[in-house]
């Protein structure tokens, strides 16, 4: 039987303590080297472990039960020592279970009543072979070590059994090292053995230093002088031994401060330390500090699915492009339980029904979100009715007010009505909110005719409310803020100045993808001999273009067992062609093309009208299959159509785009990335940022990407004319990128783009626009890895003040307000340069893992300005040296910034910069670069 969580326990019995310090007088003076020790270590029992998170400490210790094993291998990969939490001295269950592990034999007369767990006997074959077991299955999933719990708990047991039980213990502890000795074991105390024990811990943890917990009148206090000048007594053995201390000490979520110094103080006094909550449900503090990226969307399923939900399709592309990953949580299942506090920068909700189903849950979660001062706020609707919290907010709720007359009393601009539309009084849908005395601050105040006031839009210091009808300015054809979203998510989340990871650009230059679904392949091209679609789309678009192309075809086009059989033999040849280009990468687009991802969803819908049916009429294939989709059209194109060398990597979802989880749970067991869905689209004609979507969607299936910029068929009229339309895909490309640089260069569209006159010479007016920025072209599978990254992304402070970056995956970009100031390059790790633009101070990394230090001015050592391929490596042997590695599909071109004279040297060939303001950019005949040198004297 797994064991399953305890938290660690102090145990003060002034005996017992004697007798330890006895044990260390009269043990062995052994002196062993310093171990090597950790940096920061934090623990988390509870459910849902912050993955990215906890990869910021050296060792994360965990309740295995709450992790996968992919879970543990993603800790390892991003940096940290994953340990599992075993308890050696208890066993957590009753008769029943202890039966089931067999292990009935093995228990001691006592139980330990205050952790219904029973104290086992030490010294029993079976006990000893279970925790064996145990750590065997452990080690086997990846953990790097154990943390070692109860094993004072024989110290329960009568006097006289006491000292056979410690003697077992000890000897268990020797003969786990020896059975498993690349399984670090982290003892939480253990004072009793531990002097038998030389070369055995690798780390020993000792609770309550200077603020501990007092579980039975369940409060924090401070540890007394006392006893907290014997524990030093007893620690100091383990100092001369040089085994790293971890002092573990407890404060609430709301005395961060206070924690920060008292992390600090015990670093100072050589311990590492970690500051959390007694259950261990909380990011706490320790060498380092996480700096919360998380913005958890609350939303209500009975409004609809979450696509639909404005909070993700309004919001979540400006949250992203904030920096921060959006959490998405359902009102109507179980929230959360551990505490946010450390780990989410804010809550928003978007909720239009008024309160959940269960609304005195949800009024006790917002209420212990607001108890760890986590910034909370209400978006369109307010789903609150409590009269105790709506007090404990500021908030008055009165009845509707009907369509009384209103006028505007106070208005914040900066806030409200100067973003895209004005502010216009208006009372129908209000929601008749008044502000309390010394309540939130009102950044738009109305005035009705009786003279009473409301606020739809405020700002406080527990977050802020922004309520319908004062968000956005809507009819039939588009809508646009009234809200500026940026300035109140800023003001009311008190969102900190800190670096942002960066999807829109690497190594100075704004990304490009280009994407092609595989509709009208067969489709002819209105153009001389009348080629196929998918010839004309190789010769015309990607052979004469310099940019990295990923290709989809659909199955039942091309195929003899699709819809056009007898087309096969013509079709097929062409594909092969197409895949075998040296800058295509190979995509499915599924085998039937499904108008819907999810059409027993889709049939329930209200108008539900499938023009086209629910997937192409093929012969023989009548119900959708989506493993056939999936796994069957991946196997044929490579078997049919690619080479082993060459697999396809990716499916681009067709028709809606909505694939369920379980479905998208396919595709990863397939082995494919995958994009497609949402509707991002910015033109002159409507230039609102209402037309930004997200860039993702997280299911239990896995996450799905979507595009980042639509294609073809919403700019004309889903296909039905103006067929030169798509050039306004060039709009979205400007205001995607300023004022604010929100999207890189996205091309997406189909096969049947190349068979109309007016179609063709849009399509080579976007090609020639992308050619003359100069941007960095990505296939679509390495976006996306930069994509994940920004999910994955976590950020801490060191005690230093610097921004430590871990789990970025591909992602090699983080974007610097300019007050933050410049990159250290010298006291920096993993940081190549930095490029100032006016959309931002776009920093370079070359690692997943990097350590940006910053200083108030630039830095005058030569940096990395631009560069068209990514960055493997860059290091800074001297001042004036570097030593760098690129790798890509295109030559190479590079600059980097110095104010003295620059040179590379690759492979014995020397290499002289072109100098202009500054730069020093050089070409290179070469796709692949390893250990090239630039010097700058």
């Amino acid at each position: 039987m797994e064991i399953v969580f305890r938290r660690t326990r102090v145990r003060a019995a002034a005996k017992r303590l004697l007798a330890a310090l006895a044990l260390f007088v009269s043990g062995p003076a052994v002196q062993a080297a310093a171990l090597p020790q950790p940096a920061s270590v934090v623990f988390w029992y509870a459910d849902q472990p912050p993955i990215s998170e906890l990869a910021q400490f050296d060792w994360s210790v965990v309740e295995p039960g709450h992790l996968t094993a992919g879970d543990v291998k993603t800790l390892r990969k991003l940096g940290s020592q994953p340990f599992a939490y075993l308890s050696v001295g208890e066993f957590h269950g009753g008769k029943a279970e202890l039966e089931k592990a067999s292990l009935t034999g093995a228990v001691s007369p006592v139980r330990n009543g205050a952790w219904d767990s029973q104290v086992m006997d030490l010294a029993a074959p079976a006990w000893r072979e279970h925790l064996f077991g145990r750590a065997k299955a452990l080690q086997a999933e990846g953990y790097a070590g154990l943390f070692l719990d109860t094993l004072d708990s024989f110290q329960l047991l009568p006097e006289s059994a006491r000292e056979t039980q410690r003697v077992a213990l000890a000897g268990f502890l020797r003969e786990l090292h020896q059975r498993q000795p690349n399984l670090k074991l982290f003892f939480n105390r253990g004072f009793e053995v531990l002097p038998d024990l030389d070369g055995v811990a690798a780390a020993v943890a000792i609770e309550s230093i200077h603020a501990g917990w007092d579980a039975s009148a369940k409060r924090y206090r401070p540890v007394p002088e006392a006893d907290r000048e014997w524990l030093e007594t007893q620690i100091q053995p383990l100092r001369a031994k040089g085994i790293p201390l971890v002092a573990i000490d407890y404060l609430p979520p709301e005395r961060r401060d206070e924690a920060r110094k008292l992390a600090k103080r015990l670093r100072d006094e050589g311990f590492i330390p970690y500051i959390g909550t007694p259950e261990l449900d909380s990011m706490g503090i320790s060498s380092i500090e996480i700096q919360p990226r998380r913005i958890a969307m609350l939303y209500d399923p009975r409004e609809g699915d979450l696509v639909r939900n404005a909070g993700h399709t309004l919001l979540g592309g400006l949250l992203e492009y904030l920096g921060y990953r959006v959490d998405y949580l359902p009102v109507d299942g179980s929230l959360p339980e551990h505490r946010f506090s450390g780990l989410y920068a804010g809550i928003v909700t978007w909720m239009t029904s008024g309160p959940p189903q269960d609304a005195s849950a949800f009024n006790s979660w917002i209420g212990k979100r607001l108890d760890e001062q986590v910034p909370v706020v209400f978006f369109s609707g307010l789903p609150i009715q409590d009269p105790l919290l709506l007090k404990r907010l500021g908030l008055n709720r009165s009845a509707p007010i009907g369509t009384q007359a209103l006028t505007i009393s106070y208005q914040d601009k900066a806030l409200i009505g100067a973003f895209e539309a004005p502010v216009q009084p208006r009372s129908r849908d209000l929601t008749a909110i008044s502000l309390l005395p010394k309540g939130p601050k009102a950044a738009l105040l109305l005035t009705a005719a009786d003279g009473q006031t409301f606020a739809p839009v405020a700002t406080a210091e527990w977050g802020g409310v922004a309520l319908a009808p004062y968000i956005l300015e809507t009819n039939n054809e588009r809508s646009r803020w009234i809200l500026d979203p940026f300035a109140f998510l800023q003001a009311s989340l008190r969102l900190p100045v800190q670096p942002r990871p960066d999807t829109t650009t690497e190594n100075g230059r704004r990304i490009a993808t280009v994407h092609i679904d595989g509709d009208g392949f067969p489709s002819r091209a209105e153009v001389r001999g009348t080629p196929y679609a998918g010839k004309q789309v190789l010769d015309d678009f990607i052979r004469p273009n310099p940019f990295l192309t990923s290709v989809s075809i659909v199955e039942g086009e091309i195929s003899p067992r699709g819809m056009f059989p007898f087309l096969a033999r013509e079709l097929e040849p062409i594909a092969r062609e197409l895949f075998a280009n040296p800058k295509v990468e190979v995509a499915t687009h599924t085998f039937s093309h499904p108008f819907f991802m999810q059409p027993e969803v889709a049939q329930k819908r209200e108008n539900f009208n499938p023009e086209y049916g629910l997937k192409m009429a093929i012969p023989g294939y009548d119900k959708i299959d989506f493993r056939r989709e999936i796994f069957g059209s991946r196997d044929y194109i490579n078997q049919q159509l690619t080479t082993p060398e060459k697999p396809v990597k990716l499916v681009f979802w067709p028709g809606d785009a909505l694939p369920s989880a379980a479905t998208l749970k396919l595709a990863y067991d397939a082995g494919l990335k995958n994009v497609n869905g949402a509707e991002t689209m910015l033109t002159k004609a409507n230039p609102s940022l209402t037309g930004l979507n997200p860039l993702l969607r997280p299911t239990e299936g896995g996450l799905q990407y979507y595009a980042p910029i639509i294609n073809e068929n919403l700019y004309t009229n889903l296909w039905k004319g103006p067929y030169y339309g798509f050039r306004d895909v060039i709009d979205t490309f400007e205001l995607t990128d300023s004022p604010r640089r929100l999207r890189g260069l996205h091309l997406y569209y189909h096969f049947y783009s190349s068979t109309k006159q007016a179609s063709i010479k849009a399509m080579n007016e976007i090609y020639g626009y992308m050619k003359d920025q100069q941007p960095m072209s990505l296939w679509m599978s390495d976006y996306l890895d930069r994509v994940h990254g920004l999910y994955q992304a976590s950020l801490a402070r060191t005690a230093e003040g610097d921004w430590q970056v871990r789990g970025m995956d591909a992602l090699r970009t983080l974007r610097l307000d300019p007050q933050m100031g410049w990159p250290d390059l010298l006291r920096s790790q993993g940081v190549a340069g930095v490029r100032d633009l006016p959309q931002g101070r776009y920093v370079a990394l070359s690692s997943d893992q990097a350590l940006l230090v910053l200083r108030p001015d630039r830095d005058e050592r030569p940096a990395l300005e631009e560069a068209n391929l990514p960055l493997v490596d860059w290091k800074y042997v001297d001042e004036k040296h570097v030593s760098f590695s690129f790798a890509g599909q295109v030559d190479l071109s590079f600059s980097v910034r110095s104010a003295s004279s620059c040179r590379v040297e690759v492979d014995g060939q020397t290499f002289a910069g072109k100098a202009s303001a500054g730069l020093w950019t050089f070409q290179l005949p070469m796709k692949q670069v390893s250990h090239g040198q630039l010097y700058c004297i």
